[in-house]
């Protein structure tokens, strides 16, 4: 079975317009969120998010593609147009039960991302409506791509956004948001991101991916069946085991913790189901959503992007990563990742 590779990343989110930009100011803990021009129903004060500062704004499918092809593009920017158009462009979206989510993004969104990009699609393009696990379900699609002979390479994007009314309002009512009357919710937040994948074991560094892991949580987040997180302990322990590590070998966590308990007891027990004791060092839990607001199924690529970044400039806690993540449908996915570095192969 083919092992996939992350060779470039492309970022636009509310702390930058591109990946070095974003990158730069997560590693520096910067903040994007802050009071938007949406108010709380119940208290009158202004909700806070991270809204990306496009130079016009505006609700709607064309929105989504302003924030995803600069991202798509950073990628393939070494890249002529007619080979560009080579490349499948797998693009995660939000799931068709998300409220506000636009009607026509099945129709629009692929065709307005390649007219910013000005070049034709690769028949194989297509976009992957499943939330947070949507680049999960892309990298997997990727990977058939890739030992099929049907692409060298592959981008796999995500692009999402919760600063829209009927999004906002629904989160609100559900009692979902972070606002001054419930301190159990996420920020929201938009961005495109994207990661250009091949087959590992090629020239220059690369952030490998060495196991993959997929499993349903049986008791999701607004489910009242009681909650033990045997869904994620389920998909981090499979992605170990391809891998052929213990959680004990992992140095540090990039997961989508979004500032709700949920999560953050989710990965609780899978810390102490799995982490086989004590450790020299702590495992480090890293949460960009913190300084992103909740950016939906563009999570998995900037999670990529960062651990790549994370080890090129040498302030990865360590060499393995473990990166998990998860859906309100209650998905659940599990990657371990390790950056090689072109040093390391001259060596």
């Amino acid at each position: 079975m083919t092992s996939l590779a992350v060779r470039r990343f492309g970022m636009v989110t509310a702390l930058g317009f591109n990946a070095p930009a974003s990158l730069a100011a997560l590693r520096a803990g910067i903040s994007a969120v802050r009071a938007t021009g949406w108010v709380e129903q119940e208290t009158g004060a202004p909700l806070r998010g991270a809204l990306v500062p496009l130079p016009q704004w505006w609700e709607g499918t064309g929105k989504l593609a302003d924030l995803v092809a600069p991202a798509i593009q950073e990628c393939l920017a070494s890249v002529p147009p007619a080979q560009a158009a080579q490349v499948p462009l797998l693009i995660g979206v939000a799931h068709p039960d998300r409220p506000g989510r636009f009607a026509d993004l099945e129709q629009r969104l692929l065709p307005e991302i390649q007219a910013r990009l000005g070049w034709p699609a690769h028949p194989q393009s297509r976009l992957i409506a499943a939330d947070q696990t949507s680049g999960l379900h892309a990298l997997l699609l990727a990977r058939a791509l890739i030992e099929a002979g049907q692409a060298e390479q592959v981008v796999v994007a995500g692009v999402d956004s919760f600063l829209q009314r009927d999004t906002l309002r629904a989160f609100e009512q559900r009692r979902r948001l972070m606002t001054e009357s419930n301190s159990n919710g996420f920020f929201p937040g938009e961005a495109g991101a994207a990661v250009l994948v091949c087959g590992a074991g090629g020239p220059g560094s690369e952030l490998r991916v060495l196991g993959i892991g997929t499993a349903t949580e049986p008791a999701p987040i607004e489910s009242t069946e009681p909650f033990q997180a045997r869904g994620m302990t389920h998909a981090v322990q499979q992605a170990l085991d391809g891998a052929g590590r213990r959680l004990a070998d992992i140095a540090y966590r990039l997961t989508d913790l979004s500032g709700e308990h949920y999560k953050f007891k989710e990965a609780a027990f899978v810390a102490g189901r799995l982490g086989g004791g004590e450790r020299a060092q702590p495992l480090d839990l890293w949460h960009p959503i913190e300084y992103l607001g909740e950016v939906g199924a563009a999570i998995l690529p900037c999670l990529l992007a960062q651990a790549a970044h994370a080890a090129v400039y040498g302030y990865a806690p360590g060499p393995l990563a473990l990166c998990h993540l998860g859906s309100d449908a209650g998905e659940r996915a599990a990657l371990v990742l390790d950056m090689h570095l072109a040093s390391e192969a001259a060596g």
